[in-house]
């Protein structure tokens, strides 16, 4: 019994104080996946109240929809192209750090063909031969090793040809004093062990080509001074940790010097990355996240259920003792005191 109240008191303790951060965290995420499709090109219109959600904690029933207009790209015939300029208010400061993410949904990142299709020679620096990235058993560049010209990727693999490549600005413009835009940065937006694992390549750019969906970055290939380097390129570090759901948030911008004023502010994001063709959406998330992460409530609810079990636990052994036990230095339950058939 004593363990089992030990247990759930500190289960409901933690459960409570996970709740408790959880409900400070502010929030506002914003999805633009039909911006090329459905918002004004001559002017800002309202988005539509399934495309963005605000958790403001001191702010609770705040709900004025985000803005958005699309400039297109005369020279780009593609499906996604042009700018998406959205312009979002922020009803009351968000405490640094800020973080900008971008968010992918129903994009299965989880295959397993699609999480084993990378070579980790390559990431490493070294210059690995075709047999090495295509034959290895287990983790291997089938089917994006090589380029019909014989070259090979550079990097192979399916992971980082689907690199989501839509362009994130290096500020958020204040929509009424431009004199204090927020700046933004995409330097330690990883995991700092990063570094160790992904160096800079020793091919040649003779050797190497672009994967196929990168071929919009490096029209003209590969040459002396545009190959990427990956050990200071942290956008691709995260984005070759693959998530573990169809749902997933990536960082790829910060600020963690300056408190977000309150006010309307206005990013413009270069489209790229097509979502459409297979009825997934991608938006942005903005959060000054916490000592627990994002917003998240799960893990204090299951503290909090764990809690609850241990109580029950408890009771019920509670009962069955009090039912059927026997007392406490009860004489008559000793062996030579027992009736003797």
């Amino acid at each position: 019994l004593p363990l089992y109240l030990t247990v759930a008191a500190v289960f409901v303790i933690v459960g409570g104080c996970l709740l408790a951060i959880a409900s400070r965290t502010d929030e506002l995420t914003i999805y633009y996946q039909d911006c090329v499709t459905a918002a004004p090109t001559d002017r800002f219109g309202d988005m539509p109240d399934t495309h963005y959600n605000y958790e403001f904690h001191k702010n609770k029933t705040f709900d004025v929809a985000p803005q958005w207009r699309f400039v297109d790209d005369k020279n780009d015939d593609s499906a996604e192209r042009g700018t998406c300029q959205i312009r979002f208010p922020v009803p009351e400061d968000i405490k640094k750090t800020v973080y900008i993410n971008y968010i992918l949904d129903k994009f299965a990142a989880n295959h397993r063909r699609y999480v084993l299709s990378f070579s980790e020679d390559q990431l490493v620096g070294k210059d690995a031969s075709y047999s090495t990235i295509h034959d290895t058993a287990g983790i291997n560049c089938k089917p994006l090793a090589r380029h019909s010209n014989g070259k090979l990727y550079y990097p192979c693999g399916l992971i980082a040809n689907a690199m989501f490549n839509d362009t994130f600005p290096m500020e958020l413009i204040n929509v009424n004093d431009k004199s204090n835009n927020y700046s933004l940065t995409n330097k330690g937006i990883n995991w700092h062990t990063d570094r160790n694992r992904f160096k800079k390549t020793h091919y040649n750019y003779t050797q190497i080509a672009p994967p196929p969906y990168w071929e919009k970055q490096f029209p003209n290939g590969y040459n002396e001074t545009n190959v990427p380097n990956i050990q200071e390129w942290e956008e691709f570090q995260n984005w070759m940790r693959p998530p573990a759901f169809h749902k997933s948030a990536k960082l790829i911008r910060r600020n963690q010097n300056d408190t977000l004023k309150a006010g309307e502010y206005q990013i413009n994001i270069g489209l790229h990355w097509p979502v459409t063709e297979f009825n997934g959406k991608k938006g942005i998330y903005i959060t000054h996240g916490s000592s627990i992460g994002g917003k998240n409530t799960f893990l204090g609810i299951v503290y909090l259920i764990g809690g609850c079990i241990c109580v029950a636990m408890a009771l019920v052994l509670f009962g069955a003792w009090f039912m059927s036990g026997r007392k406490v230095a009860d004489p008559s339950s000793l062996s030579w005191n027992q009736r003797r058939g």
